[in-house]
C-alpha cells in the first residue's frame, strides 16, 4: 500500500501520528522515518530544536487534508526544507553577521538624525536577523568563535539579538514577545553610540570615574528608545533594566527579582555570553566550557537563576559530538557534558574515553572550526 504524506507545522502535530522522512537539524537525525510521534518528540521539537515543519504520513482519518502533494512536489519541498534548515556555514554566517554590523551602524546614523524616530527599519532589520539564525547551532557556533571582538557595540548588538532570540524561543515566548524582544535586544547598547570610543573600548578595564560614565549608557539607550511612536513599553524596559541584577547589585535603578522586566533578563545572558567570548569579561576563561561556567555562577545571584538553567541545559546540547583540542594539544571529541559540571565533559579519542573529571591537570582549551 503507498501511503500519503503532508508537511504538517510542528504545533499542529499530535500523538500517534507516524514520521514520513527522518526529521532532521543541521545535518542530524532528531527523529527516524517510521517512527510513532509521542509527546515527547513534540516536546523535544518545540523546545530544543528550530524545526518548520515534520512530513507525516496522512491514512490517519483524523487528519484531514484537501490537497495532496505529487511525489515530486513532497521531494522538491522537502530539498528546500533541508537547505533552509542545513543553513549556513560558520564563516558564511561569520561574513553575514560582519554586513548586518554595517547596516545596523547606517541605521543607528540615521534613526538618531530624526526629530521623531521610527521604528520601520528596526522592524524590516530584526526580521533579517531572525531569518538568518535558524540554524541555532551555527549561530552558537560563530559567537563562540568569533565573539563581537573589534566592535563593542554593533557587531556585538547583532550577537545579543541572536542569542537572545533563540534563548526566547527555549523559553517559550508568543511570536509578539519574540518581535519586541529582538527589537530591545538590537536597542540594548544604543546609548553607547553617544559616548567616546576610547570609554567603550576600554571596557571591562575602566577606572570608577570612568565607569560611571560608561553606566549612563543605559539611560541614554531608554531616553532614545522610548520616544519611538506605538512601540511597546517592554522594548525600552529592555534597554533600561539589561545591567540590572537579580541580587539588587545591578544599575541604573538598583532594583530586584520581579521588578527586572523578564526582556532585560534574558538580553542580559547573551549580552554576558557575547562578552565572555569576545574577551570582554573581567575573568578570562580558559577555554569554551568556562564561558558556560562563568554563566553558571552570575546565574547563583546576579543573572536568572531559571533563564540560566534553560540557557545552558540547551545549549551545551550544541557542543555534543563536537571535535576540541585540550591543554596538552591532543584531539578528543565531546560524548557528553554534566551541567553539574561543565567544564568536565566526557570524551572520546583515538585511545579511547577520557573523562575529565578525573583528569585535573586537563580542560578543553578550544574547539575546532
Amino acid at each position: 500500500m503507498s501511503f500519503k504524506k503532508k508537511s504538517l507545522p510542528i504545533n499542529e502535530l499530535v500523538p500517534g501520528m507516524i514520521s514520513a522522512s527522518n526529521i532532521t537539524f543541521e545535518g542530524r537525525i532528531l527523529i527516524a522515518k517510521n517512527v510513532c510521534i509521542t509527546e515527547q518528540v513534540i516536546e523535544k521539537l518545540k523546545k530544543n530544536y528550530i524545526v518548520d515543519s515534520v512530513y507525516i504520513y496522512i491514512n490517519n482519518p483524523s487528519i484531514q487534508d484537501n490537497s495532496y502533494e505529487t511525489d515530486i512536489t513532497e521531494k522538491k519541498q522537502s530539498y528546500k526544507q533541508f537547505k533552509r534548515l542545513k543553513g549556513k556555514s560558520t564563516q558564511e554566517l561569520e561574513n553575514t553577521f560582519n554586513e548586518f554590523s554595517s547596516n545596523l551602524k547606517d541605521i543607528f546614523d540615521d534613526i538618531s538624525n530624526l526629530k521623531v524616530p521610527k521604528i520601520d527599519s528596526i522592524r524590516i532589520f530584526s526580521k533579517r536577523i531572525q531569518r538568518e539564525i535558524k540554524s541555532t547551532g551555527i549561530v552558537i557556533k560563530n559567537i563562540v568563535f568569533f565573539g563581537s571582538k573589534g566592535d563593542p557595540i554593533y557587531r556585538h548588538s547583532i550577537n545579543v539579538s541572536a542569542i537572545s532570540y533563540i534563548l526566547g524561543k527555549w523559553l517559550n515566548f508568543s511570536e509578539k514577545e519574540l518581535n519586541l524582544l529582538t527589537y530591545s535586544a538590537i536597542f540594548h547598547d544604543f546609548g553607547k553610540i553617544q559616548l567616546s570610543n576610547e570609554l567603550i573600548n576600554k571596557y571591562p578595564n575602566l577606572v570608577s570615574s570612568e565607569h560611571e560614565i560608561y553606566k549612563s549608557h543605559v539611560v541614554l539607550g531608554y531616553n532614545f528608545v522610548k520616544q519611538i511612536p506605538y512601540l511597546n513599553f517592554s522594548v525600552s524596559y529592555g534597554v533600561l533594566m539589561h545591567h540590572e541584577n537579580m541580587d539588587g547589585s545591578g544599575y541604573p535603578l538598583g532594583i530586584k527579582e520581579d521588578k527586572i522586566h523578564k526582556f532585560a533578563k534574558v538580553i542580559a545572558i547573551a549580552d554576558l555570553f557575547d562578552n565572555i567570548s569576545s574577551n570582554r569579561y573581567i575573568k578570562k576563561p580558559n577555554g569554551p566550557f568556562e564561558t558556560l561556567k562563568f554563566i553558571q555562577q552570575e546565574g547563583l545571584g546576579k543573572l536568572n537563576c531559571e533563564y540560566c538553567n534553560v540557557f545552558l541545559n540547551h545549549i551545551i546540547n550544541y557542543y555534543m559530538g563536537e571535535n576540541v583540542i585540550l591543554n596538552d594539544n591532543k584531539s578528543f571529541k565531546i560524548l557528553k557534558i554534566d551541567i553539574n559540571n561543565l567544564t568536565r565533559p566526557l570524551l572520546f579519542g583515538d585511545n579511547g574515553f577520557l573523562d575529565l573529571k578525573n583528569e585535573k591537570n586537563l580542560y578543553v582549551k578550544k574547539l575546532v572550526l
